[in-house]
């Protein structure tokens, strides 16, 4: 079972989190020292969020070390399942006959 903190929800929401972090941001910083106006920070902290998303996610498919880019390490990859085999006993051989005594041999003459 995989904890809840590696699951595929939650990575995708960190991500779209972080995501929007660095969107406001940097739409922040454009408002604060790009002379533009607050209404223009809630206009492109939505479609920067976005912008930044679509573009280190598309980075990430080609060059996966960027993933910290959103805020999570590559995923570890499975391990290859193996499915165990249970062992199949090994034949008991059959109970020897029981050997007669050798019979000595007749003297030869």
């Amino acid at each position: 079972m995989s904890s809840p903190l590696n699951t595929t929800t939650t990575r995708a929401t960190g991500r779209a989190f972080v995501a929007a972090i660095v969107g406001a941001l940097i739409s922040w910083g454009a408002t604060k020292w790009g002379k533009f106006n607050t209404g223009t920070f809630a206009t492109l902290t939505p479609v920067v969020s976005g912008v930044y998303y679509t573009v280190v996610t598309n980075l990430e498919k080609k060059f996966p070390k960027f993933g910290w880019l959103l805020g999570t390490l590559p995923q570890a990859k499975a391990a290859a399942v193996v499915t165990p085999v249970e062992p199949t006993p090994a034949p008991t051989p059959a109970p020897a006959a029981a050997k007669a005594p050798a019979k000595k041999a007749a003297p030869k003459n």
